[in-house]
């Protein structure tokens, strides 16, 4: 079994060039969608994903935000009626 690489939630984000940020990894770890340790107990301890888990996330979690509508046509599905908003 081989040790993973851990690197913290900046080292993530500067690795990207900005396209992920580390605000956006933050939020993915409170949601639950990716998993990260701590480098020791406490609360202001650095966050760690290992790369193992940074290459499933972006597999499985930011693979299918591809996927998603872009505002353009969001924006085109509410014009069509496509909101259940009933007043």
């Amino acid at each position: 079994m081989a040790i993973s690489k851990y690197l913290t939630l900046k080292e993530w984000a500067e690795s990207f060039e900005g396209r992920i940020p580390a605000s956006t990894l933050r939020a993915e770890i409170h949601a639950g969608r990716l998993r990260c340790i701590r480098a020791r107990p406490g609360c202001n301890a650095p966050i760690l994903v290992s790369e193992a888990e940074m290459e499933r996330w972006l597999k499985d979690v930011a693979g299918k935000r591809q996927a998603a509508l872009s505002p353009t046509e969001a924006a085109a599905a509410n014009a069509s009626g496509g909101s259940n908003d009933s007043r």
